[in-house]
């Protein structure tokens, strides 16, 4: 079982909102150099168990994950944490962001973006370039996570985007071709493989495989185990307050 923090799903709910069963999950996944001792950061992954949240319900599940990787930071429980934003998340509530970025000012630089979507759905692309600008000015890392099975098939989202790195999970294949291919694809999007991050590393195969292929950095218990993010000090609340309830709100 991964380790993990859990919260109730209740923590994402507005007073007008059924509250669903089920709990917020999280852990961190250590993302460390597949050719040095380099620790680069932690990634805060979530997910839910027992219910599934709607859009809007994911991205206050987004923003929980901002906040407590900035709490994480400022209480010096982690050197650098990574967290996701969806495209949708930003367009959403960038406002917030930024409010939450401010607030923790002296450790932002610290945290890692990765940005994640579909470059078609952009809505308001302009509010994802400037927030994109935004990080870069205040020195924060922006990544692109990839979700397809293949990383040409987000072209788009990386010209949205620029990314200073990129997260793909490992093939499937255990053919070399395909994380050459990976490595190829990663190039023609603009990411040199030093700069990319292999996911779903679980077996000592897969690592040799993608150091083979020249990959920076890896991910997965073949690397580094999951472990539990550290529990919130005392007297601070448990997660960051659900958005407050909007007239145009709607999945």
């Amino acid at each position: 079982m991964t380790p993990s923090l859990r919260w109730p799903a209740q923590t994402i709910c507005n007073d007008t909102e059924r509250a669903p069963v089920g709990e917020v999950c999280a852990t961190l996944w250590p993302t460390r150099s597949l050719k040095t001792p380099l620790r680069w950061f932690d990634e805060l992954y979530l997910w839910t168990e027992g219910f599934e949240p709607t859009p809007v319900q994911w991205s206050r599940i987004q923003l929980l994950g901002l906040n407590r990787g900035l709490v994480m930071l400022g209480e010096e429980q982690a050197e650098s944490v990574a967290v996701t934003l969806s495209f949708r998340t930003v367009q959403r509530y960038d406002e917030r962001i930024y409010a939450q970025l401010r607030a923790h000012a002296l450790v932002a630089h610290r945290l890692v973006v990765m940005l994640r979507g579909s470059a078609e759905r952009l809505r308001s692309g302009y509010r994802v370039r400037a927030f994109v600008d935004y990080l870069r000015s205040q020195q924060i890392p922006v990544g692109l996570r990839v979700t397809s099975p293949r990383l040409a098939m987000e072209l788009s989202a990386f010209d949205a985007v620029r990314p200073d790195f990129a997260k793909i999970l490992a093939p499937a294949s255990k053919l070399s071709e395909s994380w050459e291919n990976l490595v190829l694809e990663a190039r023609v999007a603009g990411i040199s493989e030093d700069w990319l991050i292999v996911a779903g590393l679980q077996t000592q195969d897969q690592v040799v495989r993608a150091v083979r292929a020249g990959i920076g950095f890896g991910q997965g218990s073949a690397v580094r185990p999951a472990q539990q993010p550290a529990r919130e000090r005392p007297g601070r609340p448990a997660a960051a307050p659900a958005p407050p309830r909007r007239t145009s709100e709607r999945a």
